[in-house]
């Protein structure tokens, strides 16, 4: 008598909903801070009970020291059955390093990668900490493309194709849209498959990008944040770059007082909606690790 493998079967929807033209919700979760992922692991199973698609898993952001993001996501998956999404910094790995970590994310089921240039160590609390940066965004880019193609950057084969889903970060902040427009169409030119944004609140610079970026033929998904207080906003909004929260929202959140965290919810819910038409899909950024109001967001979007 055989035991049931009680390993779910990785849904992998990414590539497969963006295919059929169907809307995805992603959620951001961050690897931890610590040796455990058990709040993390109940965090991931709550957001795929509540209807989330699939989890983007965050890579060392604002230059943390966090679990290793590979090994965060290949557990998510292993775990819940959702596909877990990748970002993946060449801040920290050098030309070497990138292909082994990606051939490794690979073996282990990882399917999806946002290939990002990552924060700068200036932004964390670790003095000494340099950026390797072998390559930016958009040759890792081409670097994952090559491992799609079966070989790497040597020209060495690898044993057979990889087959990620090529992700790659846009925004619809950018003041200068022509440059925006032109940076996406060498990073779709060098293999990207999907945008997924900068966060932001601005549903006028999100009608512009959206118009602009149809001409490069990938669908976009934008990022929403679900803002904590409007202590939290504040700061987004002065003291991160690329990312644009507005004064209505702020004076919203004020004036919300202790009920700040539901308005919160109620913000980023009616953002989602406002946006649905002009996107393949968004992921929602939970702010301060307050992962309660992106699983309502995503109850009452799946309601």
């Amino acid at each position: 008598m055989t035991t049931a493998d009680p390993t779910p079967k990785t849904d992998y929807r990414l590539r497969s909903k963006l295919e059929r033209g169907e809307w995805l919700l992603s959620v951001e979760l961050d690897p931890p801070h610590g040796l455990s992922a058990q709040a993390g692991l109940k965090a991931a199973t709550a957001l795929r009970d509540a209807g989330a698609d699939c989890i983007d898993v965050g890579d060392s952001p604002m230059a943390s020291v966090r679990m290793s993001a590979v090994a965060f996501a290949a557990r998510v998956q292993q775990q819940t059955g959702l596909e877990a999404v990748l970002h993946f910094a060449s801040r920290d790995r050098n030309l070497m390093s990138l292909q082994s970590d990606l051939m490794g994310a690979h073996m282990l089921g990882l399917r999806s990668v946002i290939a990002l240039s990552g924060d700068p160590p200036s932004l964390g609390k670790y003095e000494g900490a340099s950026a390797v940066w072998d390559v930016k965004a958009e040759g890792l880019i081409e670097l994952i493309a090559m491992l799609n193609a079966g070989h790497d950057s040597a020209g060495n084969q690898i044993g057979g194709q990889a087959e990620f889903t090529i992700a790659a970060a846009a925004n619809p902040n950018n003041p200068d849209l022509d440059a925006e427009i032109a940076r996406l169409q060498q990073k779709a030119d060098a293999g990207t498959h999907v945008f997924f944004t900068q966060p932001t609140f601005d549903i006028a610079a999100v009608e512009r990008f959206a118009e602009r970026a149809a001409s490069v033929g990938r669908p976009v998904v934008l990022g929403v944040m679900v803002l904590a207080h409007a202590r939290n906003a504040r700061f987004m909004a002065q003291n991160v770059p690329g990312i644009a929260v507005s004064d209505a929202i702020i004076e919203r959140l004020d004036a919300a007082g202790d009920g700040a965290a539901e308005v919160a919810v109620d913000l980023a819910q009616e953002f989602v909606e406002q946006v649905r038409p002009l996107s393949a899909g968004v992921y929602l950024i939970p702010t301060l690790g307050r992962l309660g109001g992106a699983i309502e967001v995503v109850r009452r979007l799946r309601a």
